[in-house]
């Protein structure tokens, strides 16, 4: 497989296009299965497949039924994903930051779509924080950052960082020096109420009316108080 570096000029031309080329016994049968073997979110993915155990007259409607098929597209989104993860966690984050501005939203989509690979793709997400200055934040590197009592990862969805951290929801956070996700694209919302939790922390929206936050420390408080 092969993951380009930049999204084509606009998501249906991506969508339309031929990226798995199948082939059985190193004869060419055909570029047009591509929803087979790979998820829509993955679409963008380009490949070569070369197979053994499918038939040369091979159709969509044999693949829709073969196990055969099935194995070769669980096996190619896990080699996929285990790249993405490998690139990630480089030291220079410049080629996995390209990545992501071409194609944050079809992980984001994958986590919504994808339920058996939604926590290796919740590792690959990045959002901006009231922390992260105008870089990203990965959840685990947020994980790495909560307070001492904290058990939540908090988030607030707004049509931009500016509006989000003018927020009247997000201020007492602030004050108590507590990180903030800033939800700013439309799909994010939905990405994250599809994940729920992230490695045993729920996820919570600080404009509900219901909000209850986390116990502070001592020095959370003193802090707080000085403030």
């Amino acid at each position: 497989v092969y993951i380009p570096g930049m999204a084509p000029f606009d998501m249906q031309e991506m969508q339309d296009a031929r990226n798995i080329r199948l082939y059985v016994n190193k004869v060419f049968i055909s570029d047009k299965f591509d929803e087979s073997f790979m998820p829509r979110y993955l679409s963008f993915v380009k490949g070569v497949i070369d197979s053994k155990d499918l038939p040369l007259n091979v159709s969509r409607e044999i693949l829709q039924q073969s196990r055969v098929s099935r194995i070769m597209k669980k096996q190619l989104v896990k080699r996929t994903l285990d790249t993405l993860k490998e690139v990630k966690g480089r030291e220079d984050k410049k080629e996995y930051n390209t990545f992501w501005e071409a194609f944050g939203k079809n992980i984001k989509l994958g986590v919504i779509e994808d339920q058996d690979n939604r926590e290796n793709l919740s590792n690959l997400l990045l959002f901006m924080s009231s922390k992260s200055g105008d870089e990203l934040t990965s959840l685990e590197d947020y994980v790495g950052r909560m307070k001492e009592n904290q058990k939540a990862i908090y988030y607030i969805a707004a049509e931009s960082k500016d509006i989000a951290e003018s927020s009247p929801f997000v201020e007492d956070l602030l004050k108590r020096d507590m990180e903030i996700l800033y939800l700013i694209e439309p799909i994010d919302e939905v990405c994250i109420a599809n994940l729920a939790k992230y490695k045993d922390n729920d996820l919570i929206d600080v404009s509900k009316e219901d909000l209850v936050l986390d116990e502070e420390s001592e020095e959370d408080k003193k802090s707080s108080e000085e403030v």
